[in-house]
């Protein structure tokens, strides 16, 4: 069955379900057809097939009305953001050639159809061509954050949604009676399986206002009230989301990002836990996992089971890295997915980039490394993530995971820096951020024991909460603000608290003493130059990281200046 085939049977089916859970009142499925069928009379008015419809991403019923509508007829959709650039939004109407929007009716609470606004349209001087015809039917564009370069609009084929949300509605169980929260944002692909999943279940979407999905507090509360039983959000809304005994949760996903064992553990105490990974590219989701026990990911997260029509690969990266396999095929690499659910391509000034080998075959490189253990998959790093520190290829997501076996570590990220924070200076130091209850100390004895000593950060620092964009991603920029936040130097200060402010500093260990050794703490030669310079300029001019390698511990390298004169 088509995915309209499957949402017709539970109109059919369940009339009188509720279908929507809304601000502006709950929708049935009976009033849900009369909403779609008086749309789509005027959708077919309005536009030919095959022709885009511009739909305002606005959390309301009429902007899933509009979405099912172009599914129906086979009007290819895309969800425009008002928040975003005049400019932005004209470039996304002009490219793809719409001439209406669909906008919900507060009052009248229904989808309608008006003219594109005045100022989406491009100056004359600057008009671009619409889209040129393709083979393969389009469902939907989706405009990419453009986090690691230029926003891509993506073409994505609709057949093969179908066997993407038949797997998700078998693998969680939604039934005539689920309640999912739609939490993804509508320009966001990952609204297009928590809506699809729930509309061909019978069950109801809860849709609401983005002030009601605040994570933490907020989204508890939001997850009680509304008595969710489906949720799939991001790494960072679980980490920050207590749970609670007052929940009706039944499944849990983690999507949009590396899951975390802390993670796991929380989660599965009020529901079945689930691992989801996938891309724009290649239709939302590829891998589900099923329930996932605590005891199973005291590592690292599988990926899960491969979900609709596709297949894939791990390519090593260079032949003098590749890690095979007993069976001679490449252990850890980047993933490529194959298959029918590998999107039409990217659309772009000079036509459509297709996703396709010199041979046609559908094929897309996601550029994230994973590595096959046991049987599954594991995703380590994004392949443009990869990192050379004191002459060393490091993937950041491989110490990541080895800093999450801690059992109270939450979550950790990291980094390449310069030990000074400058980012004028060429980046020495390997930081590590983690979010748990366990000393930074802990934290490097552990890391000596599982990896090899290149791979262990210099500075490790504990903090309270990751600072996030608003696009879901941890702010890297704020968190180097956040360890060079230190105090300045007292007058009072003696020599001995000086050096010890400053290898706090440089190591990340804040409650280090002055009967701790500057290497022990993490200290390295980058930071040791650093360490020498600062004293330097409170007066030991002759000072030198001879005394630092000769110091047994910071007290000593204290006393040993203190003897010269200043």
């Amino acid at each position: 069955m088509s995915i309209m085939e499957l949402i017709e049977n539970a109109v059919k089916n369940y009339p009188d379900n509720d279908a929507m859970d809304t601000p502006g009142g709950v929708i049935t499925y009976r009033e849900f057809d009369e909403q779609l069928r008086e749309f789509v009379h005027q959708l077919e008015k309005c536009t030919s097939p095959g022709e885009f419809v511009g739909i305002e991403a606005d959390r309301k019923f009429g902007a899933i009305v509009a979405m099912i509508g172009a599914l129906k007829i086979r009007r290819p959709f895309v969800f425009i953001d008002t928040r975003d650039s005049e400019s932005s939004n004209a470039e996304k109407v002009a490219s793809l050639g719409i001439k209406v929007i669909a906008r919900h009716h507060a009052s009248e609470n229904r989808a309608y159809l008006t003219e594109i606004p005045a100022g989406w349209h491009l100056a004359a001087s600057h008009q671009t061509l619409g889209l040129p015809s393709v083979e393969d039917e389009i469902g939907y564009a989706i405009h990419t954050s453009g986090s690691t370069g230029d926003p891509k609009c993506v073409l994505v084929r609709t057949d093969p949604l179908t066997s993407v949300i038949q797997y998700h509605m078998d693998r969680l169980s939604v039934g005539s009676q689920s309640r999912t929260l739609q939490f993804a944002r509508l320009t966001f692909d990952g609204c297009i399986t928590e809506i699809l999943w729930t509309l061909t279940a019978g069950a109801c979407l809860v849709v609401l206002d983005e002030a009601q999905l605040v994570p933490g507090t907020v989204l508890q509360n939001t997850l009680e009230k509304f008595r969710i039983t489906h949720l799939k959000t991001t790494p960072f809304a679980l980490t920050a989301t207590e749970t609670s005994s007052a929940m009706s949760l039944s499944h849990v996903i983690n999507g949009g990002g590396a899951c975390r064992p802390s993670v796991v553990q929380k989660w599965s105490e009020v529901a079945k836990f689930h691992n989801a990974y996938g891309t724009t590219e290649t239709t939302v989701c590829n891998f589900l996992s099923g329930e996932l026990m605590p005891g199973e990911c005291t590592r690292s997260v599988p990926l899960g089971d491969i979900v609709g029509d596709c297949d894939y690969y791990i390519q090593g990266l260079a032949p003098a890295d590749e890690q095979c396999s007993s069976e001679g095929i490449a252990s850890r690499g980047e993933l490529v997915i194959t298959g029918e659910s590998v999107a039409v391509g990217y659309f772009t000034a000079q036509g459509v980039q297709r996703f396709t080998d010199i041979e046609g075959r559908k094929i897309y490189h996601t550029g994230d490394i994973v590595e096959r253990r046991g049987g599954q998959l594991y995703f380590v790093e994004r392949l443009d993530r990869q990192v050379k520190v004191r002459g060393y290829r490091l993937d950041p997501g491989e110490i990541e995971i080895a800093v999450c076996e801690i059992s109270s570590v939450m979550d950790t990220v990291v980094t390449v820096e310069s030990h000074e924070g400058d980012k004028n200076f060429e980046p020495d130091a390997l930081v590590c951020y983690y979010q748990g209850n366990v000393e930074p100390r802990a934290v490097r004895r552990h890391l000596e024991d599982v990896l090899a000593s290149y791979k262990i950060p210099s500075v490790i620092k504990q903090i309270d909460a990751f600072p996030y964009t608003s696009n879901g991603k941890v702010d890297r920029d704020a968190l180097q603000t956040i360890r060079l936040e230190v105090d300045c130097f007292d007058e009072k200060m003696s020599s001995a608290q000086q050096i010890l402010h400053l290898a706090r500093q440089l190591t990340g260990v804040d409650d280090a003493m002055l009967h701790d050794n500057f290497f022990d703490l993490g200290g390295d030669s980058a930071s040791a130059v650093i360490l020498i310079n600062k004293i330097k300029e409170l007066g030991w001019v002759d000072a030198g990281v001879r005394d630092v390698l000769r110091a047994e511990n910071l007290k000593a390298l204290a006393d040993q200046l203190q003897e010269r004169s200043v």
